[in-house]
Order: C-alpha cells, then sequence, then structure tokens
C-alpha cells in the first residue's frame, strides 16, 4: 500500500498531504519552530518560509490541485490516514508529499490558522478535523499535544464546528 501511495502521491492520495496538512496547521496555530524529521532531518523557520511559496496560488490563496478530491472517501481509507498521521507526528515515514506538507505547508497554514485556504479548502480541513477527533481521538491528543504550544484548544474547536 505504501508503494501505491507514493506512486500516486499527486493523484487521489495526495489531496491526504494537503488536507492533513490543513487540518494540522488549523489545530497547531504557533509561532514558526523547526521542523525536526523523523529521518533526523530539520528544517528552519527560514527554510519554511522561502518554501510556502510553492504552494500559494497567484491570488494568495493555497494552490487548489486537490480540491475536487472526494474527502469522506479518503478518510474511510484507514492505511492513508494513518500513514499520514504518523508521519506528522515522528511516528513513521513520511512520503514526498507528505515530507512537503509537514516541512513548509504545515507550518505556515498553523501561523494563519488557514488564513490562506479558500472556502472550499476550510471546508475539507473541518471534515478531516472532525474525523481525527472523533475517531481518532488519541491521534488527535499526539498532534495537540505536539504542535499545540500556545493553549489554543479551544479555538482548534471552535474552528471545526464553525
Amino acid at each position: 500500500m505504501n508503494n501505491i501511495i507514493m506512486n500516486n502521491s499527486r493523484g487521489r492520495y495526495g489531496i491526504f498531504s494537503l488536507l492533513a496538512v490543513t487540518i494540522a496547521a488549523i489545530m497547531l496555530v504557533h509561532q514558526p519552530a523547526t521542523v525536526r524529521c523523523a529521518d533526523g532531518g530539520i528544517i528552519t523557520p527560514q527554510q519554511q518560509q522561502q518554501q510556502t511559496m510553492m504552494f500559494t496560488a497567484p491570488t494568495g490563496y493555497y494552490v487548489s490541485t486537490y480540491d475536487h478530491i472526494d474527502v469522506g472517501r479518503l478518510l474511510r481509507n484507514n492505511k492513508v490516514v494513518s500513514g499520514y498521521v504518523k508521519c506528522f507526528v515522528n511516528e513513521g515515514p513520511c512520503t514526498p508529499d507528505g515530507k512537503l506538507v509537514k516541512a513548509y505547508l504545515l507550518p505556515e497554514i498553523i501561523r494563519t490558522v488557514c488564513g490562506k485556504c479558500t472556502p472550499r479548502q476550510k471546508d475539507m480541513a473541518r471534515m478531516v478535523l472532525k474525523h481525527i477527533y472523533t475517531y481518532r481521538q488519541a491521534d488527535f491528543e499526539k498532534i495537540m499535544q505536539i504542535y499545540d504550544t500556545d493553549g489554543k484548544r479551544n479555538e482548534i474547536l471552535a474552528f471545526m464546528n464553525h
């Protein structure tokens, strides 16, 4: 399955990278921090700022490459969800897209609370957040423990239920 995900990372499974990042970002409103990767590498805040430009369209919103994806269908695939969650909480390897999202896009989304998200992207992010919160409470708590350094839990829950 991992090979399928990696081979199709720009296809139907690549959207989960974007969604997971969007959700994690919304959940993780804090100042830029160095990202530590499971493979021992690090990405500095300066590198993050330089690379987030590749995810931003001329309109100022995030690119809409994956906006057409059926998020509900993806969320029903536990292997895909688990793979990306493990990537984002440093418990497993990341696909190439997952690594980019974790290192560059996720920190930006966290800082802006999805401020560059289109209405469709915000809806998608809410769907993913609600799914993780409802069906994967332990994973939600791990994400909060790692990224919610500013105590924004109530704001995150409010965004999810908006």
